[in-house]
């Protein structure tokens, strides 16, 4: 028999106490507890949902060890590294906080890690389930979104699909750039074949789990200081140069897509190829080839986008304007320094969320001030 691992849920968490603490109730019910429990929180008021959250869950639940801090710095990739810091547990579940878990969800992922004879398995996501896991109240308001893609039509179900994979570019293995060229091929191993399994190139940041020691060698990029495109894709696809990603079927998570806290469909857009750039400048091992896959994909994204925006009657066309306004600014990532690129991106990030468009150029990074989230 496998020796059993441990596993710890960290929670990076802005502006969303409501659905929050489902997330983290349905955490504690799971049919295979977790160890460990680390919340950082970047919201204004944020004492008052630990308070909430220690009183309400964790105080029924003292087996499990709880960790609620405030935020260092305010951005998703910067939470998830100071978690990540604190874990102590052999498997670590970096889920949103809207992430629904089914009951069994923990004890599948587990299952496959303890399986995993050889050693070579350094990711697990569970699927995506389309309804709540139980019959529960959400006190939140979910992300407006347009066509998705649980609306298949009978009979042309194969032709939408290749639809939203090919002209709405609706699926992360094509916008992902591979830093060495192409990505890691691995087979499933023998221990495993009795599982509902397969390997999967990268992973989807609503429902990501990692060996511990597999995401702390390769923790989130921390130039990325706000949520968007990528900061999943980034970590997952430097992990899977060490080993095997894989998803199983036989867990099942439901993403609600709270509406709150979130950022412009335009900041979003500029942060989703601005993000890609300074990953491709950082780590591509031939910068030339990757810089005209961004270029070439990004104005891919921009077809695209013009079909979903006008699809979804978003007459302002905000996620084309911001693919395109990344298209001019990112040359600036491609000339930096490393120094340079340290300095002015984060600059770049806080005045575009700021006044909800870019700095204006030209300006001398190194003479920029520095960035301050909080």
């Amino acid at each position: 028999m496998n020796e059993l691992l441990s596993w710890g849920l960290v929670i990076a968490t802005y502006q969303r106490e409501k659905i929050l603490c489902q997330c983290l109730q349905l955490a504690v019910e799971q049919t295979r507890k977790p160890s460990e429990i680390i919340v950082i929180d970047a919201s204004d008021h944020w004492q008052n949902t630990r308070t909430q959250v220690m009183a309400e869950i964790a105080s029924h639940h003292p087996e499990i060890r709880w960790i609620y801090q405030a935020a260092d710095q305010r951005g998703l990739p910067l939470q998830r590294n100071q978690g990540l810091a604190l874990a102590t547990a052999d498997i670590t579940f970096l889920l949103d906080d809207d992430s629904l878990m089914y009951p069994t969800c923990a004890e599948e992922i587990m299952r496959v890690y303890e399986a995993d004879a050889e050693g070579v398995v350094k990711g697990v996501q569970s699927i995506l389930a389309p309804t709540l896991p139980s019959e529960i109240t959400i006190n939140d308001v979910p992300k407006e979104v347009g066509w998705h893609r649980d609306q298949w039509i009978p009979g042309i179900a194969s032709f939408q699909r290749f639809i939203w994979r090919h002209v709405f570019l609706m699926d992360s293995d094509f916008l992902c750039i591979p830093y060495d060229g192409e990505f890691p091929d691995y087979s499933v191993p023998t221990s495993l074949s009795h599982l509902n399994v397969r390997p999967v190139k990268i992973f989807h940041g609503c429902r990501m789990t990692y060996r511990r020691e597999a995401i702390a060698q390769e923790p989130f990029e921390p130039l990325l200081l706000f949520y968007a495109l990528l900061e999943d894709m980034d970590a997952s696809y430097r992990v899977s140069r060490h080993g095997m990603l894989l998803e199983t079927s036989d867990a099942k998570l439901h993403h609600f897509q709270s509406n709150s806290g979130r950022l412009s469909r335009y900041v979003v857009s500029v942060l989703s190829a601005m993000n890609q750039a300074v990953c491709l400048r950082r780590y591509s091992n031939d910068l030339k080839r990757d810089r005209d896959r961004f270029y070439q994909l990004t104005v891919r994204r921009v077809v695209a986008e013009i079909f979903k925006d006008g699809l979804s009657r978003r007459w302002t066309f905000p996620q084309v304007c911001g693919l395109l306004s990344a298209l001019k600014h990112s040359p600036q990532v491609f000339k930096l320094s490393d120094e340079e690129l340290e300095h002015w991106y984060p600059y770049f990030q806080k005045e575009l969320i700021a006044s909800g468009k870019p700095p204006a150029f030209p300006q001398t990074p190194s003479t920029q001030p520095a960035a301050e989230i909080r």
